[in-house]
């Protein structure tokens, strides 16, 4: 997501309207950001040296292993950009820091990428269990969530 400007110029043009408490998270959030943006481009640079060593050994000897790496390093490159989009969204419309509803969301992709990371041979079945049990609890808040906004929207 591309830094636009614009976010600038509007939070200084609000800047004498904001409370002292909404300046110190304006300023906290966008410090976040961009410590989040060098962790995205971290993991990014860690994830290309995955796939780099992936093709120098020409798909010879392919681990299960190597494949839930890639795919986890994935996804946490998606939560990790989710998360960031939302402190930007934050900022760009000077509401909550983050929404409920996005951090079950987030929740959920974490559980989700804890499932594609499973090793199969030396996980008990009550890890298994628990993870399915809380994807199908925050699934169901997070339906209730849409839900609640929809009719809050309707109104």
């Amino acid at each position: 997501m591309p830094i636009n400007p614009k976010i600038f110029h509007k939070l200084r043009a609000n800047w004498s309207v904001l409370t002292v408490y909404e300046r110190f998270e304006q300023i906290f959030s966008i410090a976040i950001s961009f410590v989040i943006m060098v962790v995205i481009v971290l993991a990014f640079g860690s994830f290309l040296s995955h796939v780099v060593n992936l093709l120098e050994i020409k798909m010879i000897n392919i681990h299960n292993r190597t494949f839930s790496t890639i795919f986890g390093s994935i996804m946490s490159l998606l939560i990790a950009l989710e998360f960031n989009h939302t402190i930007f969204h934050s900022i760009k419309h000077r509401g909550q820091i983050v929404r409920v509803k996005t951090v079950v969301l987030i929740a959920i992709l974490v559980i989700s990428r804890e499932f594609v990371l499973l090793d199969t041979g030396n996980i008990h079945s009550a890890r298994v269990l628990a993870y399915a049990i809380s994807a199908v609890c925050l699934g169901v808040v997070y339906y209730i969530l849409d839900v609640r906004e929809r009719i809050g929207q309707d109104e």
